[in-house]
């Protein structure tokens, strides 16, 4: 039987809330180290030490931008679990973002991964856009 035929499954709004919501905890933990630097949670910069100390010398209102960026997440993953048309539109629109701010770094000479990065995020939303999973978020 072939089920790609059928459409999207309503699973779609939960792998997409999830995704929102490990945003919202990565942006939550990325301010945590930066608005109190030294704490139990700054192993994590070991894959990018340079990107924490760039970050920590913007001074404190990085941090803050990061508890916004949490917030919004969060609520966005309220919008898509309950399958709200807004909540679709919100994660759409942060994924586009997303695909700016890799397309930046591409163009600041981290091409494979900013090429990567813009390359992903162009196939989620194009899937995101697909009239069948638009569909799902119609309440």
């Amino acid at each position: 039987m072939d089920h790609a035929a059928d459409g999207p499954r309503p699973v779609t709004p939960a792998v997409l809330g999830s995704f929102c919501l490990f945003a919202a905890a990565m942006a939550a933990m990325a301010a945590a180290t930066l608005l109190a630097p030294g704490g139990p949670l700054d192993p994590v910069w070991r894959i990018k030490p340079a990107a924490h100390a760039q970050l920590l010398a913007m001074g404190a209102w990085v941090g803050v931008s990061f508890c916004a960026l949490s917030l919004a997440a969060a609520v966005i993953s309220v919008g898509v679990f309950q399958r709200r048309r807004w909540g679709w539109n919100a994660a759409v629109v942060g994924i586009v973002l997303n695909a700016a701010g890799d397309a930046a770094r591409g163009l600041s000479g981290a091409w494979l991964e900013g090429l990567v990065g813009v390359s992903v995020t162009a196939a989620i939303v194009w899937w995101l856009t697909r009239p069948r999973v638009r569909a799902l978020f119609d309440r």
